[in-house]
């Protein structure tokens, strides 16, 4: 009955009706409202979905042929672990289509030592031992370089540096390019994932490095449909931080491709089998650049989709937070506003974003007593922080140094020249809303030649 009664509530479970007094009401009609009965009904519930979550993994857990050989094996019975070894051996022969098969290959490896073991098998016993040598160091490789790349990309957010550290003066004497290419050679089919891995370590470590990620995207994508479905998610993930980081270091032709690797995600519903809560900054990145490529119907689109996928307190602000950057690429100022001011998020980049937004409205309205005051506050601001990329703050920083000298120009007359070195000044440098902050300047130099033009100047 309780089941029942929860069940037409799932899955946010967000009704206002949807109280203890409520469930006792429903389950109990009549009786006075006994709080430490619900209790003991809900936590037994509780108690009963865990025990089913716990069950329904071993069910569906490989491991449980595994435990059968061994179980099998030491009971004598031949027949049996003999049909479970084959089976266990045809999975080995297949290539691996995630990071955690070679891992878990090992366990299937020593099961099948077991059985060898039990059943005099020796020559197939050492077949194995160099079947599980090679899984685990395979593995070793992958896993290396996954621990690396996090390294890499947590270094931004820290003073740390990583090349100083044991771990990684031991993995930088390994030449992992000689081995990758031994493995190509001679396992072909699986030395893809091999490659992959250690390409996003090397790409995430040289900004520059495009060769390297135009073939790790190549072989990403060539496998999409060969990969097991969240490996997948997860290799284009990673093809998302190594464009974020390109994008933030400068280099503003990665974000068509970042939006490209973004929209691959959302229409493969690579985040849509996910039990988790959709990220806030995925959201964030995938609505500021759609609206950046004037993709504006599917980012409308997607925020009706995703923003119900989001945590039940980041909804609203979140939505909030995309419409006003909407209306705003639809020259809709005052509802942008509106939208901002009930945008309460606490997110420090968020509010980076929002107060960059107001700059820009405050801009186009021409409200520039506001925008004077509003970019010494924002610049007050950005000095306070102290918990974050400092190639972020820099970049925002320039961008109101860049705002104010083109607030300058705008109420002044400036001439060609001083309009032509701003511009030149602004390509070369890394600040945030460089393509809106171009235009706004290319807005004064028409302007300025349209008045020389009627004043016969």
């Amino acid at each position: 009955m309780l089941v029942s009664v929860l069940s037409k509530y799932h899955p946010g479970f967000e009704s206002d009706e949807l109280t203890k007094q409520f469930l006792y009401k429903k389950l109990y009609p009549g009786k006075n409202f006994k709080d430490s009965v619900v209790n003991t009904l809900l936590s037994g519930l509780n108690q009963l979905c865990e025990e089913f979550f716990v069950y329904q993994d071993f069910r569906e857990n490989p491991k449980r042929d595994l435990r059968l050989l061994r179980q099998y094996s030491k009971r004598g019975n031949k027949d049996r672990s003999e049909k479970l070894s084959v089976k266990l051996e045809k999975n080995l022969g297949k290539p691996a289509v995630s990071v955690k098969e070679f891992f878990g290959r090992l366990d299937i490896i020593d099961s099948l030592d077991f059985y060898y073991s039990s059943y005099e098998k020796r020559n197939l016993r050492n077949q194995h031992l160099l079947k599980s040598l090679r899984c685990l160091e395979y593995y070793f490789i992958i896993q290396s370089s996954i621990f690396k790349k996090e390294l890499i990309t947590n270094s931004f957010y820290t003073e740390n540096k990583i090349d100083e550290s044991l771990p990684l003066k031991i993995l930088n004497e390994i030449n992992s390019d000689k081995i990758i290419e031994i493995i190509e050679e001679e396992d072909p089919e699986n030395s893809v994932f091999l490659s992959i891995y250690s390409l996003i370590a090397k790409t995430l470590g040289d900004t520059y490095d495009d060769k390297n990620y135009d073939k790790l995207r190549e072989l990403i994508i060539l496998n999409l449909k060969k990969f097991e479905f969240q490996s997948v998610k997860y290799l284009l993930l990673n093809l998302q931080v190594i464009c974020t980081m390109r994008l933030n270091e400068g280099r503003k032709e990665y974000e068509k491709e970042l939006y490209e690797i973004s929209k691959l995600l959302i229409d493969g519903k690579y985040y849509e089998k996910d039990d988790n809560w959709f990220r806030a900054s995925h959201f964030r990145t995938i609505v500021k650049l759609g609206i950046s490529m004037n993709d504006i119907e599917y980012i409308e689109q997607f925020i009706q989709i995703y923003s119900k996928k989001l945590e039940p307190n980041l909804r609203m602000p979140l939505k909030n937070f995309a419409y006003a950057y909407i209306c705003f690429a639809k020259k809709m100022y005052k509802e942008a506003l509106n939208y901002l001011n009930k945008a309460n998020l606490e997110n420090t980049i968020f509010r980076i974003d929002l107060r960059r937004l107001t700059a820009k409205i405050y801009y186009e309205t021409d409200s520039t007593e506001n925008l004077h005051s509003f970019l010494d506050a924002f610049s007050h601001y950005l000095k306070s922080i102290r918990t974050i990329d400092h190639v972020i703050i820099s970049r925002n920083k320039k961008f109101i140094r860049y705002l104010k000298k083109i607030v300058k120009f705008k109420e002044s007359d400036a001439d060609s020249f001083e309009l032509t070195n701003l511009h030149n000044s602004l390509i070369k440098e890394n600040v945030s809303e460089t393509n809106w902050l171009l235009l706004k300047l290319s807005e004064i130099n028409v302007n300025s030649n349209f008045r020389k033009v009627n004043t016969g100047s």
